[in-house]
């Protein structure tokens, strides 16, 4: 299988997941804190915004908490899950939705003031990418609400992840225990990668003026630190100009 193939095959699936789920979505997942407290810390270090795109907006609510904010703004959500983007556009009859793709976003350079993406990018196969796509289409900045994979399991766990990442064969490893498979599944969150929002901290500071990370969970194990302890954070960044 060619890497095209093998991308196009987890696309597929991670779309049949969630339209497969979409009716349940919500009450399944209920409230997820750490997105609405990245969005409650996040949204007011943006500045003022007069348009939004939520890339992976699933059933549009992160949308919601914006427009029950602000009625005026004018709300786009893309998904690549129709079943998902029907629902969306029941809870939401006032904001624009189409399916597509996070990695080649179908809008111009600069067409929105924010582009935002909350508990998507352990789901995709490029981050980078849907991040770079993120800066091109947003004027003023972008917010991400994400995992840390660093602060999960044991103590022991949590350092042996790490060391393996300094050394290079984190994804070499885990790609071995997950059965010759760079994707995991559970039935809560369909198909999704070990990710940390730490590891794309480089090039969303390199195409920013003012990032801002913050936890969105209290902490957890008895490392201390602050990689290993936070599970969730949020990310704010302000584009250079």
């Amino acid at each position: 299988m060619t890497q095209s193939d093998r991308k196009l095959t987890m696309a597929t699936n991670s779309a049949k997941y969630y339209d497969e789920t979409a009716l349940g979505y919500d009450a399944l997942h209920d409230i997820e804190p750490e997105h609405t407290r990245a969005m409650q810390i996040g949204w007011p270090l943006l500045g003022n915004a007069s348009s939004v795109l939520d890339v992976g907006c699933g059933t549009g609510r992160s949308l919601l908490w914006l427009d029950e904010r602000y009625p005026r703004m004018e709300l786009r959500g893309i998904d690549p899950s129709q079943g998902m983007i029907d629902i969306a556009t029941r809870n939401l009859p006032r904001c624009t939705f189409q399916r597509g793709d996070g990695e080649s976003l179908p809008f111009v350079s600069g067409s929105v003031d924010v582009a935002i993406a909350t508990g998507i990018m352990h789901h995709v196969d490029n981050p980078s990418k849907v991040i770079s796509e993120m800066f091109r289409v947003a004027r003023k900045g972008i917010l991400i609400s994400d995992h840390n994979n660093y602060a999960f399991g044991g103590s022991l766990m949590r350092r042996v992840r790490m060391g393996l990442r300094v050394l290079g064969l984190l994804n070499a490893v885990t790609y071995i225990r997950q059965g010759f498979n760079r994707q995991g599944y559970s039935d809560g969150d369909g198909w999704w990668y070990p990710y940390s929002l730490f590891d794309n901290y480089a090039e969303i500071a390199r195409q920013s003026e003012n990032v801002f990370i913050f936890p969105t969970r209290q902490p957890t194990g008895d490392l201390g630190n602050l990689v290993f302890s936070q599970s969730h954070f949020g990310v704010v960044a302000i584009k250079a100009h």
